[in-house]
């Protein structure tokens, strides 16, 4: 690993006082040297009733603390050559989370490895959290005011100061590549939504977004908000009231208002409470809406995808325990309706064999992979195979466990590769936690992900041409499979050690979700039909 890390540096002035809950602000020029050398504060995330929680934390953001300051961002870079040199492609990652957790200084996501083989510039970035980053209400107060939507506006803040800043250290603010996952790759949706965005960025990777789960309307985020605004002990138009909070209380008010929300709308359970608002204006309309009407960016490169096993990740967070076949109705209600339920039961998920003490949990598994990331996302591709540039589908079918993850269900001795499973082949990270490094075929794996994801980077294109500066073009894993966009084949790169092309990936299953069972971005968002 070759890289310079540039660490803490702010891009916007603090959150804090009369600036909470509005619209971020640049970060006027430094009048001296800054000591970029530790990482800077991460964004509160941690109620004090969470306990031993914060301390774990602290260890996986790399000792960094919460404070409402936190609107920094790091910087990798493979050399400091100064002028006269060809810039580096940019890739700025946002981190996932669930809109609720974690940070750009995660120690998983440290990207030497990533900088120093691809020769890239590598920028992870903070953004507000939770109901501080998510609050909106316009029957309280107008949007100058409270404007919503604060952490993506955070995040196109960070844009707009690499497009002023990162030729500084060797980036080329006109190859810019947003990577995300999870909550990260729900951001990069609404920014392929955002045409005040359109120019910040030329290509995007989605990783393992919950595709399905629209975003909120203007009345779910002002009713969760009202939740909240409730939970804090504030009238709900009384916005000096939630500022004069401490960052705790407006944490230990979030928990309650998440769940008084998730009690109204249990469908919500599998996916995020707090997430962006189509408030008609900086996200104009759902994101299926956009596409259908070829009104979301189609001058973009996209490349996106999902591990093959996304939903196992929550099998323990919602079914602990093995459940018998007989309460299989029960516990798909903990996400659908009895109807919906009934529907499932009556599909071949659910045709569980007899002596598999895991048969409920596996087809929960299937089913929610299939449901909330897999088919949505195939069949946004096939619309936007007509309407854009080329769009690259990928499934990780391999992937490494994780700190988040441990021995549990989603194992990878158990075969399974649940959410959040790609991000150590993508980051080629691990080696800085004990147990985790990366040797043998998995550092194989990830050097030909890299690879691939870098090359992206450096040419729009996943596949390296020939006489590409760089490793990409020499690595026999990259050159031995050509990657085909997504279209009349419905085409799909399978990630393994030893990659292959799918088409037509779980194509009768999607079909069935297409036309009968219908996805969430159809049924409760008003107007938005298939």
């Amino acid at each position: 690993m070759n890289a310079f890390r540039f660490l803490g540096i702010p891009y916007a002035e603090a959150p804090i006082g009369a600036r909470r809950f509005a619209a971020p602000v640049a970060k006027a020029p430094f009048t001296s040297v800054r000591d970029a050398t530790v990482y800077g504060h991460i964004c509160p995330q941690t109620p004090q009733s969470k306990g031993l929680v914060p301390s774990i934390l602290s260890w996986l953001e790399n000792s960094a603390t919460e404070d409402e300051d936190c609107l920094n961002l790091n910087v990798y870079t493979p050399s400091l050559k100064g002028a006269g040199y060809a810039p580096l492609p940019v890739m700025l990652y946002l981190h996932g989370g669930g809109f609720s957790n974690y940070s750009g200084s995660v120690i998983l996501f440290e990207p030497g490895n990533l900088v120093s083989r691809g020769d890239v510039v590598v920028v992870t970035i903070n953004y507000r959290l939770g109901l501080l980053g998510w609050f909106e209400d316009t029957n309280s107060w107008s949007r100058s005011a409270v404007p919503g939507n604060q952490a993506f506006r955070d995040q196109i803040l960070a844009l707009q100061w690499v497009q002023k800043n990162i030729a500084a250290f060797g980036g080329d603010p006109e190859r810019v590549t947003v990577v995300g996952e999870s909550a990260g790759a729900t951001s990069i949706r609404a920014l392929l939504s955002a045409r005040s965005t359109f120019g910040l960025y030329q290509s995007v990777i989605g990783e393992s977004d919950p595709i399905n789960i629209p975003y909120h309307t203007p009345q779910s985020a002002a009713k969760l908000s009202n939740y909240f605004m409730i939970s804090l002990g504030c009238n709900p138009g009384n916005i000096a009231c939630a500022r004069s909070k401490s960052a705790n209380e407006i944490l230990e008010a979030s928990l309650k208002a998440d769940q008084l929300a998730l009690n109204d709308d249990t469908w919500t359970t599998f996916g995020l409470v707090e997430r962006p608002t189509t408030d008609g204006d900086l996200i104009p309309a759902e994101f299926s809406t956009l596409v259908k009407s070829g009104k979301y960016n189609t001058k973009a490169n996209i490349m996106w995808g999902t591990t093959k096993d996304e939903a196992g990740l929550y099998v323990p967070l919602y079914f602990p325990k093995p459940i018998p076949n007989s309460g299989a109705a029960g516990a798909l209600e903990v996400i659908f309706d009895a109807n919906r339920t009934a529907v499932i039961m009556n599909s071949s998920y659910f045709a569980l064999p007899p002596n598999n003490t895991n048969a409920v949990r596996d087809a929960f598994t299937l089913f929610g992979t299939d449901y909330f990331w897999l088919c949505p996302l195939q069949y946004l591709s096939r619309q936007m195979a007509t309407r854009g540039k080329p769009t690259y589908n990928f499934r990780f079918s391999r992937g490494r466990d994780t700190p988040l993850v441990g021995d549990n269900y989603c194992s990878s001795s158990t075969g399974r590769v649940c959410h959040s499973a790609d991000i150590q082949p993508v980051f080629a990270s691990g080696a800085s936690v004990p147990g985790y490094s990366q040797t043998g075929d998995d550092a194989r794996f990830a050097r030909q992900v890299v690879d691939r994801f870098t090359a992206f980077a450096k040419t729009e294109d996943p596949n390296p041409p020939l006489g590409l500066v760089g490793v990409e073009g020499k690595n026999p894993d990259i050159s031995s499979v050509q990657w085909l966009p997504y279209g009349a084949e419905n085409a799909v790169l399978d990630l393994n050690v030893q990659s292959r092309m799918v088409n037509n990936l779980e194509a009768a299953t999607c079909k069935w979700m297409d036309d009968v069972f219908l996805y969430d971005f159809w049924i409760h968002i008003p107007n938005n039909h298939k």
